[in-house]
């Protein structure tokens, strides 16, 4: 299970990202990853708290040689969604304060 911060606003894009797959792992080196459908089971920190949900189709990109997972922002934004899910939380952006047709007293 990886430990994924929910804090953190890094860029996240492998080396020959912009490339078409196969890309090459970091791990081992073989130009071997590809995107692939996977169930996750994750950990991550959110507002100072440990949260761990499983994550039923993860699109992330693993090396076929070895396993190693590649987390970039598309996968980040795909636990970022599940954890909200998870915590019946909105999505995020902008929220109105009232329906539109109704007052606000």
């Amino acid at each position: 299970m990886f430990m994924h911060n929910n804090d953190s606003n890094e860029t996240k894009r492998p080396v020959g990202a912009e490339r078409p797959f196969p890309w090459r792992c970091r791990h081992c080196g073989k130009d071997q990853v590809f995107m692939t459908t996977l169930c996750y089971d994750a950990e991550v920190r959110h507002k100072g708290r440990l949260y761990s949900f499983t994550v039923p189709t993860l699109a992330i990109p693993v090396c076929r040689n070895c396993g190693e997972k590649v987390f970039t922002e598309s996968v980040d934004s795909q636990i970022d969604a599940a954890l909200r899910a998870h915590l019946n939380l909105l999505p995020p952006g902008p929220t109105s304060a009232a329906p539109q047709g109704v007052p606000v007293t």
